[in-house]
């Protein structure tokens, strides 16, 4: 039920604060989001997971799938569309979605709807969200760029949580 309620609440506030006439400019960034998603269930699923969605509705393939591509999306319409221009302010903003990203994923952590595995905590969490909502927007501005250093974070996270994919 948390994942059904949290993309209803995504969508929601998408359709509300998003500029949906603009989802064309975003769409190469939300097949970048969707592709790293899909990446790390690939991985989880068949080398190692250092977090699980747990309590999800109708199956864990379904909930991957309204995740990838409902909420994701939704997500970067709403992220992407009112990004401001200046430095301060663009710190202020990134770090209001890396809080409430985080404070999610803390209530579904006390709720039991994610577990962690292989030394993942919340930290982590907070980690991986400083680094992925300034990698949307680079992504968004200069996706060559935003590919290198996603590669880059990849091998740190494989390093980190002792990931072989030989």
């Amino acid at each position: 039920m948390f994942h059904a309620a949290l993309t209803i609440l995504i969508l929601i506030v998408s359709i509300v604060r998003g500029k949906w006439s603009r989802w064309k400019d975003f769409l190469p960034t939300i097949y970048y989001f969707s592709f790293f998603n899909m990446f790390y269930q690939y991985i989880s699923l068949s080398i190692k997971k250092v977090w699980e969605l747990e309590q999800v509705f109708i199956s864990q393939f379904i909930t991957d799938f309204v995740y990838t591509f409902i909420a994701y999306p939704a997500l970067v319409v709403m992220f992407l569309h009112k990004f401001p221009d200046h430095l301060r302010s663009k710190v202020l903003y990134v770090a209001q979605y890396i809080l409430v990203s985080v404070f999610i994923e803390w209530i579904a952590y006390q709720s039991g709807n994610i577990v962690y595995f292989n030394g993942w905590t919340i930290w982590w969490t907070a980690f991986f969200y400083s680094t992925m909502y300034p990698m949307l927007y680079l992504h968004y501005v200069k996706p060559l760029t935003a590919y290198v250093l996603s590669f880059i974070l990849i091998a740190f996270y494989f390093y980190m949580f002792d990931v072989s994919i030989l």
